[in-house]
This record gives structure tokens, sequence and C-alpha cells, in this order.
């Protein structure tokens, strides 16, 4: 009886041992599939280009004061404690004479001084402006090397998707070539095929295997460098997710507004196009009156043993208001102004020809979209006819009425329609990648 309860305990732990190893295998598993969105959250954290971005928001962010843009006041504070001896000869009115030899003077100096402009023809507000501006320049621009980043990332990540499948083609294209070499040895060892047909099946199966061994080589490499694009060492193992997702058509009229409105591209040129208009305003008002406020407050005390007194002292404020208003500044305003309306000129030019750009880009990523959606259409018809055909030609092969061409012609036909079919559906997924992305809908 005790042996039996023994028995059962150790039953117990065995079980309680499996569990966890299941369960623990079941977590390396989990990790080693890649999830598109699981590589993008990586690489955004990882990836070199957005980091120097954000440190160049970060510094616009921190260049954006009001301290900066000059509302602020300046405050300092000053001091000096002064020793010298001097001989010193005096002659008065009276006739009297006084030579004193190595006379000892000291002085002790100490003040707080502070200048405001609160007026400078309106610069301080507009340099305000300017730096908003270019702090929402450099936060577009971040926005825009994620998508950019992440536009390359699902590109690179859906070409492993389709080198998985195609690899999983190549090992039907085995299964389906082993069993026409099984037919072919069956009859030809029965004398009713020639050795020809299992020689050529057997070479086809070769060929097929060696493909494979090269597929499995270029998927190796692939996630190597795309290991690279994550930030981490190009020998981590994954997996991806075998789908390329959903792909759907679009509308030209209705994609063309959120181009013009929303692409991240036109926006950091419209920003930069706002910092120039400021910096021109910036540039006026130089010619404009400043007005500041001065005050201070000081003490200083003098020691000397010299003249009649022992020291002198003083100690209290100073308030004043200075005024300086330019008159002329050797056309250097003028010519600046000028200099900055042809940039603002280019600028808009600019702007126009990347708006023209982007919507013909946009027009052909839609054609090539519904090119590659028609011709995925067509391939689902041919794999389909293709799979039937491989299906009568086999049967036939099997009761000796066809001959190994016929069959291997068959497989290759449904081969090659399974293989166009993936490409088709890959280049509509970089297509549609590349339509989100001009209209800033590409989901991160």
């Amino acid at each position: 009886m005790d042996n039996r309860k023994e028995i059962i305990k150790i039953c117990l732990r065995i079980s309680k041992s499996i569990i966890l190893i299941i369960g623990f295998t079941s977590s390396i598993s989990a990790q080693s599939t890649l999830s598109l969105q699981e590589a993008l959250r990586i690489g955004l954290e990882n990836n070199f280009d957005i980091r120097i971005a954000k440190n160049d928001a970060e510094f616009a962010k921190a260049a954006n004061t009001y301290g900066t843009a000059g509302f602020l006041p300046t405050v300092s504070a000053t001091g000096s404690r002064n020793f010298q001896w001097n001989d010193i000869s005096q002659k008065f009115a009276s006739g009297l004479e006084v030579n004193r030899p190595g006379v000892a003077t000291n002085s002790t100096n100490l003040g707080v001084a502070a200048n405001w402009v609160f007026f400078d023809g309106g610069k301080m507000f507009i340099t305000k402006k300017k730096q908003d501006a270019q702090q929402s320049a450099a936060d577009i621009r971040i926005q825009n090397q994620i998508l950019n980043f992440s536009d390359t990332l699902s590109a690179a990540y859906y070409q492993l998707v389709l080198s998985r499948l195609d690899l999983e083609v190549s090992r039907q294209d085995e299964n389906r070539t082993a069993e026409r070499l099984k037919i072919a040895s069956e009859q030809f060892r029965i004398g009713t095929r020639p050795k020809s047909d299992q020689l050529i099946a057997q070479i086809d199966l070769n060929t097929i295997r060696n493909r494979i061994q090269n597929q499995q080589q270029q998927i190796e490499i692939r996630k190597g460098a795309f290991n690279q694009l994550l930030g981490r060492d190009p020998e981590v193992g994954f997996e991806v997710v075998d789908t390329v997702g959903t792909v759907k058509g679009y509308d030209f009229s209705q994609l063309k507004a959120k181009v013009l409105g929303e692409n991240l591209q036109l926006k950091y040129q419209r920003q930069n196009l706002e910092v120039t208009k400021l910096g021109i305003k910036e540039i006026k008002s130089r010619g404009l009156p400043q007005v500041s406020l001065n005050t201070a407050y000081n003490f200083g005390r003098t020691r000397s043993q010299a003249g009649f007194a022992l020291y002198n002292q003083s100690l209290g404020p100073n308030i004043g208001i200075s005024a300086a208003i330019p008159i002329f500044t050797g056309t250097s305003v003028n010519r600046l102004v000028k200099l900055a309306n042809l940039d603002l000129e280019t600028r808009n030019l600019q702007l126009k020809l990347a708006e023209s750009r982007l919507l013909s880009q946009l027009w052909r990523a839609l054609k090539t979209l519904d090119l590659h959606l028609e011709s995925s259409e067509i391939e689902k018809q041919n794999i389909a006819l293709a799979t039937e055909n491989n299906q009568i030609v086999q049967g036939r092969f099997r009761l000796g009425q066809a001959t190994s061409l016929e069959l291997k012609d068959a497989e290759f036909q449904l081969s090659n329609a399974q293989s166009r079919l993936l490409q088709a559906k890959f280049n509509a997924k970089i297509a549609e990648n590349q339509v989100l992305r001009l209209s800033a809908e590409l989901k991160l």
C-alpha cells in the first residue's frame, strides 16, 4: 500500500514536470515568432536615425524659451577691491604745500544691475513664434523619419514572409516530384515505363532539394539583414508570421486631399516656410527703435590717506530708461530682407513641386496596386485550374496514359502559378504601404 502511494507521488511529480516543460516550450515558441508590430516596436527603439532626429527635436525644444526670445531681463552682479600707493604733492590756494610719500588708498565696489528690453519693435514676439515653428518642424521630422523607417521595415518583413511562403511552395514541389519518382520507379520495376522517366524524376527531385537549400540560406541572410534594421545581433533567431495581411483598393480623389493636407514631407516644408516668413519679420524689426529699462543697486567705499576726508562711501539704487533708434544701417537690413524674400519664393516653388511629385507618386502607386490586385485574382484562378489539371495528369500518369513530360509540365504550371500569386500579393502590399505612407495613414 505504501509503495502504491509512493508511486502515485512520483507520477504526480513527473506530471508537474511535464506540464512545466510544455509551458516553457510553448513560451519559447511564442517568443520565436516575430510579428510586424513587434518588429516595429524594437526597430523604433533602436534605430539610430530616429534617435538622432529625437535629439534634434530635444535641442529645438531646449532652445525654445522666453529667455532665448528676449522676453526676460539680464541680471548681473559685480564686485571689486583695489589697493594702491602713491606719492602725493598738493599745493593749495593759500600757498600751503603738502608732500606725502607712499600714501595708501583702498576702495571697495559692489553692485547688482538689471537690463530689460521691454520694446524692440516686436522682435521678441516674432523670435518666439519662430522658435515654436522650428520646434514643430523638428517634431514633424521625427514623425517622417518614423514613417519612412516603418515603410522600409515593413517591406523587409514582407520580403521575409514571401521567402518563407516560396519555400513552402518548393516543398510542395518536392512532395509532388517525389510522388512522380515513386510512380515512375514502381512502373519501371514492373516494366511499364522506361528507366529514363525514373532518372528524370530523380534529377528534378535533386534540383528542387538544392533549390530548397538555397532558399533556406537566403532566408537566413535576410533575417540577419532584418536584425540589423532592428539594431540587434544578426544571429538572433525568429520566425515571421506567414501572412501579408489584407489589401484593398483605394480611390485617388479621396486620397489626394489627404496627401496635400496630411503628408509629413509637405507639413515639414510648410513649417520651414513659416520659419522663413518669421525670419523676414525678424530682420525688419532690426530697423525699429529699442527701449530698455536699466536699474542697479551699488555700494562704493574709498579710504585714502590723501586729502581731508578719511573715506568716501555711497549706497543706493539707480534707475533709468534708454532708447536706441536706428538711423542708418548701411542698407544691411534691406539687403537681408531682399535675400530672405528670394529664399521664401524658392521655398514656395519647392513646396509646389513637392505637391506635384507626391500626387504623381500616389497615382502611380494606386495604378500599381490595382494591377497587382487584378494579377492576384487571375493567379488564384490559374492555381485552381493548374491544381485540377495536375490531378488529372497525375491520375493518367498512374494508369500509364500520360508521359513523364506531361506530368512534369503540369507540376511546373501549378508551381509557377503559386509563385506568381505570392509575388503579386507581395507587390500589392508594398504598393499599398506606399499609398498609406503618402497619405500619412500608415498605421504604426
